[in-house]
């Protein structure tokens, strides 16, 4: 004999409120985790970082920093729109204050939801480049980094400890196992940098990405914690820019031992 309807209904009933209930503390920590997660990837300050008279910061980025931005990019258009990704938009209008605001909406949901780690590089108080995870993918403990440093600031051994200190952020308080650097072929400046950092090319990618209004090949560079020194990138970049060796060789052999890059988080 079958129940009656009333009856099934309160049956679900009772089984949604308990599951509700016993399945709290599993909601909670899911929650936890998320926001966790979130902390480490916005509102984030790394640094003060001090580099032969100069200090470095990496943060999140802030509205206030459109104009400092905007100028930067301006002046550094010839040296950096070749190598960026393509847009229908004009150069003027890609760096035009409300685009800034776009962009930064955008890069801070991608990194409450943990996705991406996107950092503006202060010199000496100054806004002097970017420093970005983007794709992080936590099934894999993998993502792919970006920087670009204003030229005024350029040969003075600042750019490499900029990146060392994203790497070691990476690594030593995200967790990741790999970070992948496409560069278009042609880019020797950052190749250079990327052989500097420790990073190895593993090939190269046929046609990956429409840069400067050109459909371009990309080499690809990796980089896992068996590249980094002991005692951190940080502390081998710092290493490297104190001693100005006449050529560049792999620091990974050439450091094995130094100080661990301390980073501190800041609130949203």
């Amino acid at each position: 004999m079958s129940r009656p309807a009333s009856s099934m209904s309160q049956m679900r009933n009772v089984f949604r409120v308990a599951a509700r209930f016993y399945l709290r503390p599993v909601r909670r920590a899911l929650e936890d985790a998320r926001h966790h997660a979130a902390r480490r990837t916005w509102g984030v300050q790394l640094g003060p970082q001090p580099v032969l008279g100069n200090e470095i910061v990496l943060r999140s980025p802030r509205f206030g920093d459109a104009e400092q931005w905007r100028e930067v990019r301006t002046r550094e258009r010839e040296r950096i729109e070749p190598w960026w990704a393509s847009s229908p938009l004009g150069w003027e209008q890609r760096h035009a204050d409300a685009q800034w605001v776009s962009d930064l909406l955008q890069a801070r949901r991608e990194a409450r939801a943990g996705r991406a780690l996107p950092l503006v590089v202060e010199i000496d108080g100054q806004l002097a480049g970017q420093c970005n995870l983007e794709w992080i993918a936590p099934h894999t403990s993998t993502a792919e980094m970006g920087i670009w440093i204003d030229s005024r600031w350029a040969r003075r051994g600042l750019s490499p400890v900029a990146a060392a200190m994203m790497v070691d952020y990476a690594i030593f308080d995200l967790g990741l196992h790999r970070l992948i650097a496409p560069i278009a072929t042609g880019n020797a400046a950052a190749a250079g940098g990327a052989r500097k950092l420790g990073m190895r090319l593993e090939g190269t990618m046929s046609g990956f990405l429409d840069v400067g209004g050109v459909r371009r090949d990309h080499e690809l560079w990796a980089l896992t914690p068996g590249c980094v020194p002991v005692g951190g990138l940080t502390a081998a970049m710092l290493q490297s820019a104190e001693h100005r060796p006449a050529c560049d060789t792999d620091l990974t052999a050439r450091v094995q031992a130094g100080r661990r890059h301390i980073s501190r988080r800041t609130g949203d």
